[in-house]
């Protein structure tokens, strides 16, 4: 223990001896290393689960965690989702599948219980019930359902028929989050409901969502047929569209000969968005014979006397003989019926037949009565200008206003420049921020390997100072005085200004050494 103890006071004491900077290292370098293995720990332990069911009713829960509880698997519980080890997830979903009802209860209720001793109403009250779970289940199947729940209220039975009561049915949904249904959508599940119940028709059924809008209003009149689609906002919809698709069209086909953003165009067109029938009835003038019908009758009258007819009346022709007192007559009729040939034709007038259009076309700049005609020439071929039903094309050449064009540029580069300054801001950060940490913790590693990788040699002659408890005292450190060759005296200022006027005059002070030299050697 005192050995160990030893060995990390040494530690201590070479940590203490690291200049500042270092120490810092160290200590920066110790931090990552303990972040990154409990980043390590955590994501190791998260990566361990799965989602084994979300969002489950509150009974499909409580069997799930019994049942898992009961197997003794481990388990997690994260806001709305169990999670379990991933290598259970796929056995515990089949195993607990047939387990789960959705929140809904169909055909469950007759397994699970007996119908020995149940009355007819009892039966029937069930029965309405596996109905409803039924539908449940199904509408919640769709994509853009959360959830749903579907009320019926059966319909009424009598002997005699004009007593029956249709049925009804309601269907609230929860829908998910951003999901929309469509009319199309509501009319496939109003439609679902009625197939699946008995004497429900469609216009007994509401849909209504998770905010109260009543999704199934106007979708079917009292007959069950479904309300035409055509309504003012559409038609005006309709009519919005044309206009813009003749404005695209003369756009384009004027912009590559003008210029960019040096033509506007604006259509007005009258749709009629009425559908119309009708009927026409042709006669054939030349008659034709259907059926003739030709009548003979003959007879004798004795009194001699004669009686005639007009011949060729197209109905009776009588002829009259006299034979020596007594007459001899004959009546023959022809009945002819004629026909006249006829022809009808029907027409259907589909909706959005163009009553009138007319356009206005505007170019930057003043122009020429030849290029205004050409524009409108190629402007009434683009619109299908037709003069019988009261079209009409303006034309005229104006300059735009430049201060609007330029504040609405310097708008746009502006956009664009602050785009560009986000994006190389956003760049910038993430490459500061990965550069940082990668110098950061190369810093520390090559700090830690210079600190703590001895030589083999000082390891061995540190471990035998361990093992035989001899301590070596480090020696002291024997610390001079520092020399200052600054110092301002007598002699120094003496040997200053002497060296001085050496530099200044080095020939006399030559003699003067010689002089001094010759002294010395008479003396």
């Amino acid at each position: 223990m005192n050995k160990l103890l030893e060995s990390l006071k040494g530690f201590m004491e070479k940590i203490k001896a690291m200049s500042k900077g270092k120490k810092i290292a160290l200590g920066i370098s110790l931090l990552a290393v303990v972040i990154a293995i409990i980043s390590y720990t955590i994501i190791s332990g998260n990566n361990k689960y799965g989602i084994l069911f979300s969002n489950l009713a509150a009974d499909d829960a409580q069997v799930v965690t019994t049942k898992l509880k009961a197997d003794k698997v481990d388990m997690k519980i994260s806001g709305s989702s169990i999670l379990v080890p991933k290598t259970q997830i796929d056995e515990l979903r089949l195993e607990l599948a047939p387990q789960l009802t959705d929140g809904s209860k169909g055909y469950e209720l007759m397994d699970s219980g007996s119908s020995f001793g149940m009355t007819d109403e009892e039966f029937q009250l069930k029965k309405l019930r596996m109905q409803q779970g039924e539908l449940e289940k199904t509408i919640k199947s769709f994509s853009e359902i959360e959830s749903a729940r579907v009320h019926i209220t059966p319909a009424e039975d009598s002997v005699f028929v004009k007593d029956k009561t249709p049925g009804k049915a309601a269907v609230y949904l929860k829908l998910k989050s951003g999901a929309k249904l469509s009319n199309d959508q509501v009319k496939a599940m109003v439609s679902l409901v009625s197939g699946a119940t008995e004497n429900i028709p469609k216009e007994n059924i509401e849909v209504v969502d998770d905010k109260m809008n009543l999704l199934s209003k106007g979708l079917y009149d009292t007959n069950g047929d479904e309300v035409s689609s055509s309504s003012i906002e559409q038609r005006q919809g309709l009519q919005a569209d044309y206009e813009k698709n003749l404005e695209k069209n003369i756009v384009e086909l004027l912009e590559p000969v003008i210029g960019k953003d040096k033509v506007k165009a604006k259509v007005s067109a009258t749709l009629d968005l009425d559908s119309k029938q009708k009927t026409v009835i042709t006669y054939d003038p030349n008659k034709v014979v259907n059926k003739e019908q030709t009548t003979k009758q003959t007879g004798t009258d004795s009194n001699g006397t004669t009686s005639q007819s007009p011949v060729d009346n197209n109905s009776s022709n009588t002829i009259a003989a006299t034979t020596g007192g007594q007459n001899i007559s004959s009546n023959e009729s022809q009945n002819v019926e004629y026909s006249v040939g006829s022809t009808e034709e029907k027409t259907i007038s589909a909706p959005g037949e163009v009553k009138r259009v007319t356009a206005s076309v505007i170019v930057d700049g003043k122009m020429d009565s030849a290029t205004q005609d050409a524009i409108k020439n190629i402007v009434s071929s683009a619109i299908g200008f037709d003069q019988n039903r009261g079209d009409s094309i303006n034309v005229l050449g104006m300059s735009f206003d430049p201060t609007d064009k330029a504040a609405i540029q310097k708008e746009i580069d502006q956009m664009n420049a602050d785009a560009a300054n986000e994006k190389k801001m956003a760049l910038y950060k993430t490459l500061g921020v990965a550069g940082a940490a990668a110098l950061v913790l190369i810093v520390g590693i090559i700090l830690v390997i210079r600190r703590f990788r001895k030589p083999a040699e000082e390891e061995r002659q540190h471990i035998l100072d361990v093992v035989v408890n001899d301590r070596i005292d480090p020696k002291d450190i024997e610390r001079f005085e520092p020399i200052n060759f600054d110092v301002n005296n007598e002699k120094t200022h003496m040997e200053n200004e002497i060296k001085k006027y050496a530099t200044d005059k080095p020939e006399q002070v030559a003699e003067i050494i010689k002089s001094w030299l010759a002294e010395n050697e008479r003396g």
